[in-house]
């Protein structure tokens, strides 16, 4: 199924996300940004059911499109309360998304990343110093 693909849509005061985990064809679903569900491990899409909190909780289900049969783009379907709704897909990461700028998110590659300036800038002085000799 199809790497890096994102569905959102709010519904009833809730936020419902479906996030591709994978090539595998993997993938959860949330509800306010807590994982509620997980899709099947293969390529065929598929349907899963969790519920949106409230008093009572309301039951949902998540449809999951085959990709093979839409070109390679998979399409996900909400259906609540009897009615039906195509999530739009969004951007995996995007300026509004705060998960993926966080310090945690980060945090370990900036150490790697430091060093790497710091080679290539003594990388730099050494050939500008073997050239200003030569």
């Amino acid at each position: 199924m199809a790497l890096g693909h994102r569905f959102h849509v709010d519904q009833n005061g809730h936020s419902v996300t479906v996030q591709f985990l994978g090539a595998g064809g993997r993938f959860e679903v949330l509800v306010d940004g807590k994982v509620v569900a997980h899709g099947p491990d293969r390529r065929t899409g598929g349907t899963v059911t969790a519920e949106l909190p409230g008093d009572p909780p309301r039951p949902l289900s998540i449809t999951v499109s085959d990709p093979h049969e839409m070109g390679g783009v998979p399409f996900c379907v909400l259906e609540t309360g009897g009615m039906r709704y195509l999530m739009p897909q969004v951007p995996l990461v995007g300026s509004g998304d705060a998960a993926f700028h966080t310090r945690e998110h980060h945090g370990p590659y900036r150490p790697v990343r430091r060093l790497r300036r710091s080679l290539r800038r003594l990388l730099r002085r050494s050939a500008r110093r073997l050239r200003g000799r030569g």
